[in-house]
């Protein structure tokens, strides 16, 4: 989407509605006053813990642990992958420590060949497109 930063927090908070717009309008005005805006992250930890059930959290970060790759193309492991890290955003608080789950998980042919490729600070998304480049060779 190229939203980064506070842009992100804003993009969500304008559409959210009923129950979530409420959650949020008092979450604003029982803060300290001048408080800085929240990271996507901090955001993120936030709005989960509010409307997403403690035992479904656990078991959606159970699932992102054991996430593989396996028999799913590489897309269908992104998307899987994407969907989780919502919900495991504890665990994986930097773009970093995300791109090395998220190459944890992939096959052991495209792991090897993202070790000739990976460099340090890459960001997530130029590491799905060197995994979906390699899958298309093999």
């Amino acid at each position: 989407m190229g939203i980064i930063g506070t842009n992100e927090v804003n993009f969500v908070v304008f559409q959210m509605t009923g129950c979530a717009k409420g959650w949020w309008r008092d979450y604003v005005l029982t803060g300290p006053a001048g408080s800085p805006s929240l990271t996507w992250d901090q955001f993120s930890l936030i709005f989960l813990e509010k409307f997403i059930p403690f035992t479904l959290r656990k078991e959606y970060c159970r699932q992102f642990e054991c996430l593989q790759q396996g028999s799913m193309i590489v897309t269908q492991y992104v998307t899987r992958f994407v969907d989780l890290t919502r919900h495991a955003i504890i665990f994986l608080p930097t773009e970093r420590e995300r791109v090395r789950r998220f190459i944890d998980g992939l096959t052991f042919t495209i792991r090897l060949q993202m070790a000739k490729e990976m460099r340090y600070d890459i960001s997530l998304q130029r590491t799905i497109e060197i995994a979906r480049r390699i899958e298309m060779v093999h």
